[in-house]
Order: structure tokens, then C-alpha cells, then sequence
């Protein structure tokens, strides 16, 4: 009989190593020890019918780890990403540019964050590369003032300026910004039902005078800011 202990043990260690890879990974051999140190000790105060109940404890755990596994990967799999998050390259024959800021090519980059997200627009204009400031979007319905990064005013841009921000729907962002109750500049993203076309329009007062602008832009696929596996 003093060999049952031990088979208890090994056999219980057994069990251990048909658990899903992902869970061993964060339990790592603790289950697997578990077996070896307290198959005895139940043997010695419980007896078979403490083995019994230790036992059906991992029979019933087993399958409720690979359910959970499964579950989780499954969710994985369907959950829709972040509608606006990505890189979109404008698609000029759809779009109409404010005559004077007619792009040969532009880009949208949207980073979530979290609080909100971080655009930057850039592209090539009369043969040079240029690019906007990084711009935050906070859609909460609050009012901020314009600053840029790091807190400090922006050039250009009138004392007292605050940004705005909404969403009314998980497709559409409206942002803006506003000085005195007067609208600087407003404008909508709206991403199609297939999160595969975004379309921005915008308008206000820039440098140059009033614009207006309604662009159409197409997600890039693979996305060249994120890592491949």
C-alpha cells in the first residue's frame, strides 16, 4: 500500500500535462508539483476516498480550462477592432481638396489612446513631403484648451482656443476647435460599415483664408506602423 502514494502522484501529474499549453504557461509546473506533494498527504489523512475527490476536482477543471481557451480565442477572432485606428491613404478621385491645399498624396495616421486618439496627417504636396502637427482627438463632449503635446500654445493658433469633441455614433467622430464662440474649424470622420473607408470633412479659417474640404480615404492593408509576425 505504500506504493499507492506514489502512483496516485505520477498519475495525477499526468492529468497536470493534458491542460491547455496556455494555462501551464501561467500556472507553469505548479499543478504538476501539486501531484507529488499532496496525493500523499491525502492519502495519509483521507485515504482512497480523499483521492477521489481530488481527483474528480481535475476531471471537472480540465474541461472547463479548454472551454475557457477556446471562449477566449473565439472572442479574439470576431471582436471588430478599433473602427478608426490604422493607417488610411486618401483616395483623390473620390475626394474634393480646398484648391489651395490639393495634395498629390495624403495620409492619415490614428493611433488610439486613452483618452481618445492621436491623428497625424501627412503626405507629398507640389513635389515635397510635408506633415501636419500631431493633432489629439478627444471625443468626450468636453472642452479643452489648444495646446499642443506637451501643454504649450501653438503658434498661429488665437489665445483662448478650445478644442472640442463628440461621438455620436461608434462610426462618426465630430472635432473641432472654437475661440470667443466662433468656430475655428469643425469637422466629421465617419468610417464606413466595413471599417474599410473613411471619409473626412472639414472646414473653418486657416493661414491662407476660409477652406473646405471632403476627402475619402481607404484603410492600408497591411498596415506599415504595425509589427509583423
Amino acid at each position: 500500500m505504500n506504493a499507492w502514494p506514489g502512483r496516485f502522484g505520477r498519475l495525477y501529474t499526468r492529468l497536470a500535462r493534458a491542460f491547455p499549453h496556455d494555462f501551464r504557461m501561467v500556472c507553469g509546473d505548479g499543478l504538476e508539483q501539486l501531484g507529488h506533494d499532496v496525493a500523499p498527504l491525502v492519502w495519509r489523512q483521507q485515504g482512497m476516498l480523499g483521492m477521489v475527490h481530488l481527483y474528480a476536482d481535475l476531471a471537472m477543471r480540465l474541461p472547463f480550462e479548454y472551454f475557457a481557451l477556446w471562449t477566449g480565442r473565439f472572442k479574439e477572432l470576431t471582436m471588430p477592432g478599433d473602427p478608426f485606428e490604422g493607417t488610411w491613404r486618401a483616395v483623390n478621385e473620390k475626394s474634393q481638396w480646398d484648391p489651395k491645399h490639393t495634395p498629390e498624396q495624403a495620409c492619415l495616421r490614428l493611433e488610439a489612446t486613452e483618452i481618445g486618439y492621436l491623428m497625424v496627417a501627412y503626405g507629398i504636396k507640389d513635389g515635397q513631403a510635408v506633415a501636419e502637427r500631431p493633432m489629439p482627438i478627444i471625443a468626450d463632449g468636453k472642452r479643452r484648451p489648444v495646446v499642443d503635446l506637451n501643454g504649450r500654445p501653438i503658434p498661429g493658433v488665437p489665445p483662448g482656443a478650445m478644442a472640442f469633441g463628440d461621438r455620436p455614433n461608434p462610426q462618426t467622430i465630430e472635432a473641432g476647435a472654437e475661440v470667443d464662440g466662433k468656430a475655428l474649424q469643425k469637422g466629421t470622420f465617419s468610417v464606413s460599415q466595413d471599417g474599410k473607408m473613411l471619409t473626412v470633412k472639414t472646414e473653418g479659417m486657416g493661414p491662407d483664408g476660409p477652406f473646405k474640404v471632403s476627402a475619402v480615404f481607404e484603410r492600408v492593408v497591411p498596415d506599415p506602423y504595425e509589427p509583423r509576425s
